[in-house]
């Protein structure tokens, strides 16, 4: 099949899609890309976290699993630690203005609908990606800068909602409100759960989970002999990991033996880690930092269960991935987790949000890991693979070409 025979999408989002920084919304758009039939080539338009390989200004070559596709990155993001005076998504926008690309597509994608303000004039379909439901700007731990104008984000909702073919919402909640908010646009609304690779995440035989956790334990001091907690997401206040920090502390108090690694990475880092060092608990809790997803997948396949501390979510990816593992979750009440945790199934979910809460529903989980781990959590995971999840998604673009 030529280039010229394939629907051409272009994303519009500020990641960068080979990049090292992780996020529930960057790995969406990774397997959108590398997932998609032949019939589909796409494009991106976003940021560089590596000024050298993806150069600002530049279209340029990215691949992802077997597809190839462009990118041209419009600003560079360097820190994750620290949040921006000018938040990413306007500074991502002004440099979208400021260059008025032209680039030949069939479709537009956006996974955050502001950016789609630039492209009011095009003719092209638009397809928009809501990864949250956005009552969340009423809440105290919102991290998204909305929360201080939650009116004018509503009217700018209202503006552009009508204006997208199709909208893909990552919460079942959220889609039940677009669509009695905007009953004309209720057809295109549907639900869209989260998937997760199988071709990363997936579950080892006893030896060979013993070997990798050796190799990675060993050189961090980590006992052997631990039980291993992994918790995965941004240090920031959506994932709360104070909670998850503040619950360990009540956890270690009551059993020993415990070791708690932390994934990710964020602004609340040094908060985090004065936590740590006030509960004296830098023997206890390792801070990973950043990786990349063969990296998440070795520490998910190497623990004895992952915990959630997040304060809001859509469908988190770690749960997914993590259930793909064989892995049990401990988690908070948030989001579409009870799609996949099933408390005293495959993990617990805590019905109180507080560090006593948290801790129980984590030792209730150690409890019981031998019950729940494996098929009980690769059952859960079975449904939310790319093949089953994303078929729909690239026969909405075909239908909306077709009919463009």
């Amino acid at each position: 099949m030529t280039d010229d025979q394939r629907i051409r999408v272009m994303i519009v989002y500020p990641a960068d899609p080979t990049g090292t920084i992780p996020g529930g919304i960057d790995t969406c758009i990774k397997g959108i890309i590398r997932w998609a039939p032949d019939d589909i080539s796409f494009s991106m338009i976003g940021v560089t976290t590596d000024r050298r390989k993806r150069q600002v200004g530049k279209w340029c070559e990215c691949k992802l699993g077997r597809r190839t596709f462009s990118f041209f990155p419009v600003i560079a993001f360097d820190c994750p630690e620290r949040q921006p005076k000018i938040p990413a998504t306007l500074q991502f926008m002004a440099a979208l203005a400021v260059r008025r690309l032209q680039n030949r597509h069939d479709l537009l994608q956006f996974h955050r609908i502001e950016p789609s303000l630039c492209f009011l004039t095009s003719d092209a379909p638009k397809v928009a990606f809501i990864h949250q439901n956005m009552e969340v700007l009423y809440n105290k731990n919102s991290d998204i800068r909305w929360k201080y104008a939650p009116g004018l984000y509503y009217k700018l909702e209202d503006l552009l909602i009508p204006r997208f073919d199709s909208i893909n919402v990552v919460h079942e909640k959220a889609v039940n409100i677009y669509q009695k908010r905007y009953p004309y646009a209720a057809s295109k609304v549907r639900f869209l759960p989260t998937w997760m690779d199988p071709e990363v995440f997936y579950p080892l035989s006893q030896d060979e989970r013993q070997s990798l956790r050796h190799r990675l334990c060993n050189p961090l001091g980590i006992s052997g002999k631990d039980r291993l907690l992994v918790s995965v997401g941004r240090l920031d206040r959506q994932k709360d990991p104070l909670l998850l920090i503040e619950s360990f502390a009540v956890l270690a108090k009551l059993e020993t033996g415990v070791h708690l690694v932390v994934v990710g990475d964020g602004v609340l880092r040094g908060v985090v880690k004065k936590r740590i060092q006030k509960h004296r608990l830098e023997k206890r809790v390792t801070l990973a930092g950043l990786l990349p997803n063969d990296g998440v997948a070795n520490w998910l396949r190497a623990a004895d269960m992952m915990v959630l501390s997040s304060a809001y979510e859509g469908m988190p990816r770690c749960v997914v991935e993590a259930m793909g593992c064989g892995l049990p979750v401990a988690t908070t009440d948030v989001g579409e987790v009870r799609r996949l945790v099933k408390s005293g199934i495959n993990g617990e979910i805590a019905e109180v949000r507080s560090p006593d809460g948290f801790a129980s529903v984590i030792c209730r989980c150690l409890g019981n890991l031998e019950k729940y781990s494996g098929t009980p959590c690769l059952d859960a995971a079975s449904q939310y693979v790319p093949s089953k999840v994303l078929e729909p998604v690239y026969e909405t673009y075909r239908q909306l070409t077709e009919c463009h």
